[in-house]
This record gives C-alpha cells, sequence and structure tokens, in this order.
C-alpha cells in the first residue's frame, strides 16, 4: 500500500506550531449508488472516520470508526490514498494537519448498538451534492477519486 504520495491541502503562517492527526477515512455507497456520510450536531459534513489508535492498522481504524459513527459494517475494498489539511481547530486553539488515508469501504451489515458517537447522524446522498457540502478539502479529494 502506497502512504508516502501525500496531497497537501490549507496553509498555516510560517513558524506556526501544529500537531499532525492521522485517521482512516471511509468513501461508501449504498445500493442505489448514493454516498454515505455523516453530519455532527454543528451541521458539518464528513466522510466516516477518525483517528487511529496506537498499535491500530490504518483498516482496522476505519472499519471501527464506520461503526462508531454510523452503526454499519463494512469492508474494505480498497485504500484510495492519503491527503493532508492544515486547519485551525477552534476547539483545541491551534493548527492542525488531518493526515486522511482514505478507503473504499462496502457496507455488509448493521448493527445499531456499535454507534456510540450520538452527535453523528449517516447521511445518503448523491455525490454531487454531497461534494460542495463537505466540511475539509481532503473530503472532496477523496470523493473525486471515485467520480
Amino acid at each position: 500500500m502506497e502512504t508516502s504520495l501525500r496531497f497537501q491541502f490549507g496553509s498555516i503562517p510560517p513558524d506556526t506550531p501544529f500537531y499532525t492527526r492521522p485517521g482512516s477515512y471511509a468513501v461508501f455507497f449504498n445500493d442505489q449508488g448514493l454516498a454515505g456520510m455523516v453530519r455532527n450536531d454543528n451541521g458539518h459534513y464528513f466522510l466516516a472516520g477518525g483517528g487511529i489508535d496506537p498499535g491500530e492498522t490504518k483498516e482496522a481504524a476505519i472499519i471501527r470508526e464506520v461503526a462508531e459513527e454510523t452503526g454499519l459494517l463494512v469492508e474494505v475494498e480498497s485504500y484510495l490514498g492519503v491527503a493532508a489539511e492544515y486547519f485551525y481547530s477552534p476547539g483545541n486553539q491551534l493548527y492542525v494537519n488531518k493526515v486522511g488515508h482514505f478507503f473504499l469501504v462496502k457496507p455488509i451489515g448493521f448493527d445499531s448498538s456499535l454507534k456510540i458517537e450520538d452527535d453523528h447522524t449517516l447521511l445518503w446522498l448523491p455525490v454531487e451534492e454531497a461534494y460542495p457540502l463537505m466540511y475539509h478539502e481532503i473530503y472532496r479529494w477523496a470523493l473525486d477519486k471515485v467520480r
């Protein structure tokens, strides 16, 4: 799996401290060809996914994160690539370089007991409608990989 090819989006002022946050994120579709995504309580739209825990593989992280955010059980179909984005996190009051490893995954089941993130709502939208709603540029980059 190629992990060195990286597209960097966003920027930060010179000599500004930041931290790097690696994560795994999923692109997936239902039987009608609609893209799955999550909306949080702030109204921001994201691809399902999140941080990679210590000792966890990128693949295990995406399976876990999708289940926690949506209740969906998924299997990894392919690796789409890695992209990063600098952004300012108001909650942490510092800059972050979000490094996302993106996977095309296939929903294979649902278990509502696995969904633990109550502030995430699963939505199904046409890619063309989902694309401009994405909160981070790296999510649009990932959608471009499957359009």
